[in-house]
């Protein structure tokens, strides 16, 4: 999908790396619901950041969004606050997504005093002397680093303690900087929790991108543009661990206005990437593949897509009725890497932010999709059924990896239809656009799996096991 992602906004690269960041304890109560507005600056917050941000001290630590997400052509996602930037990249692996710029690291770069010199051990054994640093944290600095948020939000010291000038205040304060924060110390506001404040290094970061600096104009609160939920109560212990981490590797992408989302190009459905064998639909039969269930996904992820009045580019029906999904005949869409696709474009003027979630004890998913709604609606007709036909004799098919003597029925028989199932999307205008999803059910067997020392029933086919 990265190669698909038009530019939002072209970031200016900064030279010193970021880190992964992991959640920290909270210190206050995450805010409910995947966004959160911020009227004093004009804002959206929201996914895996507003995460971070809800659970390591919020406004704050981290002061109101500057900007909103902005999306670069490589599809990384950048957001500025008042005292931290955000970085998440998609691409990464799911645990090391999500970084908080190195913003101290950043602004210190190049220093030579002797604050910035890399000491060896602690002159003080009163302060704590971090290796991986060169460097002590200690006082009120190091209360206040360990209670608000500690290693994930601000990461280690890149200084000891130094005094500079605060032309606001016409002083000079006392700083430490961090690799992604700078510490003030306010003696006047001793004993309070204004006595160590953050410096507005998420504001010093953006006045020096002038290309971030157009992001800043405010902009509307993010609604809910369409959501859709199927249930996989029957699933093997396979099949849900593909649904969940396919699950997780959608969840948080942001689709810009006019760029096309294709599902076979989210990530790497293998097994190197944790996804196990599991049985899928494969020519119209049974076969065990790495990333059985993906189907369950694009299907719940399509129903959304399709609820929210969304551009449908590529949409391939299954082959047969799948009861996992199918409380709605005509209304699903397979995948199968990398020659059947799903794909939709996001034909609305603003970016699209897909949110996916799977409880995996009430074997459920859902997809959430936000952006800024045009007054699009959307209405369906049917689905209207013909052609019905019922199958034939049961499919039995052996299956090395189960036990002695086991059977397992795969499929419960289902017949064939012919259905249409209608979307109708209204807009603003008054025009509308109607989208038939046409679909072709084949009727499908009774479908057995049986291992070895088992001797398949009189009256039943018999199919060789793949390979």
């Amino acid at each position: 999908m990265r190669q698909t992602l038009v530019l939002l906004a072209v970031l200016i690269a900064l030279a010193t790396p970021s880190f992964p960041v992991a959640a920290a304890p909270a210190s206050q109560a995450p805010q409910d619901g995947a966004f959160a507005f911020f009227p004093e600056t004009g804002h959206n917050l929201g996914l895996q950041i507003k995460r971070f941000f809800d659970l390591n001290g919020g406004l704050a630590t981290f002061g109101p969004p500057l900007t909103e997400l902005i999306v670069s052509a490589d599809g990384l996602q950048v957001q500025y606050f008042e005292r931290a930037r955000f970085e998440y990249n998609p691409a990464a692996a799911l645990d090391q997504r999500l970084a908080v710029t190195r913003a101290g690291a950043i602004l210190s770069a190049g220093r030579t005093e002797p604050a910035f010199q890399w000491l060896a051990a602690s002159p003080d054994p009163a302060r704590t002397f971090f290796p991986e640093s060169g460097h002590t944290l200690g006082g009120a600095f190091q209360w206040f680093w360990q209670t608000r948020g500690g290693l994930p939000a601000f990461g280690y010291p890149v200084s000891e303690e130094l005094k500079e000038w605060d032309p606001a205040a016409g002083t000079e304060r006392l700083v430490q900087y961090f690799e992604r924060a700078r510490f003030e110390y306010h003696p006047e506001s001793a004993g309070t929790p204004d006595e160590v404040a953050l410096s507005p290094v998420g504001r010093w970061l953006l006045e020096r991108d002038p290309v971030a600096l157009a992001a800043v104009a405010p902009a509307r609160p993010i609604e809910l543009l369409g959501q859709a939920t199927t249930g996989f109560p029957t699933s093997s212990t396979e099949r849900v661990t593909n649904i969940s981490r396919a699950t997780a590797m959608v969840d948080g992408l942001v689709v810009p206005p006019g760029a096309e989302f294709s599902f076979n190009a989210v990530g790497d459905f293998s097994e190197a990437n944790g996804f196990v064998e599991g049985y899928g639909i494969v020519g119209g039969r049974l076969e065990k593949v790495i990333g059985g269930g993906l189907c369950q996904v694009s299907t719940t992820l399509f129903r959304a897509v399709s609820n929210a009045g969304l551009q449908v580019t590529r949409r391939v029906a299954h082959s047969h009725i799948v009861y996992f999904y199918e409380n709605i005949l005509g209304f699903d869409a397979t995948v199968y890497t990398p020659s059947v696709d799903f794909r939709w474009r996001n034909d609305t003027a603003g970016p699209v932010y897909i949110v996916g979630l799977t409880d995996v004890g009430s074997a459920r998913v859902t997809f959430l999709l936000y952006g800024h709604s045009d007054g699009r609606s959307v209405r369906y007709q049917g689905p209207v059924e013909k052609n019905w036909k019922q199958p034939s004799m049961a499919i039995w098919q052996f299956d090395s990896s189960l036990p002695d003597g086991a059977v397992r029925q795969m499929v419960h028989g289902r017949p064939g239809v012919d259905v249409t199932y209608t979307r109708i999307i209204t807009f603003v205008d008054g025009t509308s656009r109607v989208d038939p999803y046409v679909t072709r059910y084949t009727p499908w067997e009774d479908f057995f799996v049986y291992g070895p020392g088992v001797k398949p029933p009189a009256g039943v086919k018999v199919i060789a096991p793949k390979g």
